[in-house]
């Protein structure tokens, strides 16, 4: 299932800036999500990482709290695969989840989050465009509407 929502990078109504030379940029995707996204398994689209382009560094994550009772959502990262129904296994996208978030998240997203995995460090450049996304792999205990944001940042390769 996809989230409901959607923002202006994924619709592209904001362009994804495109760095340029050495330089490196940040780009924060926020996304407001649903109760229902909270489910388990629920799968969706944050952001983009735009043709020709890296990640540098471990994104930062952050939302408000989604979780009213004891925290226990966990949550990926990553590129999503061509269907959009999870996150990808080839070696070019990093071989799988960029860093799950641990857990009791939810209530932790109050805060700053920095997954712990090295996949995104393998990720080569594509031609296209790529769809960054989260999937929900252990439901909060008590959904709660709220927004969630990824910044990832990311150089010319």
């Amino acid at each position: 299932m996809a989230f409901t929502n959607t923002n202006d990078f994924i619709t592209g109504r904001a362009p994804v800036p495109t760095p340029a030379g050495g330089s490196v940029v940040a780009v924060r995707f926020a996304l407001a999500l649903a109760t229902g996204d909270l489910a388990l398994n629920t799968i969706g689209q944050i952001g983009v990482l735009p043709a020709g382009c890296v990640p540098v560094g471990l994104p930062i994550i952050d939302a408000t709290d989604l979780d009213s009772g004891a925290g226990a959502g966990v949550y990926q990262l990553g590129i999503l695969d061509a269907a959009g129904t999870a996150i990808s296994s080839a070696a070019a996208d990093g071989g799988g989840d960029w860093g799950n978030t641990g857990t009791a998240v939810a209530t932790a997203f109050a805060k700053q989050i920095t997954p712990t995995l090295n996949n995104i460090a393998t990720v080569t450049p594509a031609a296209n465009d790529r769809k960054l996304g989260i999937k929900v792999t252990t439901a909060p205990s008590t959904a709660v509407a709220g927004t969630l944001g990824v910044t990832l940042f990311y150089r010319a390769a």
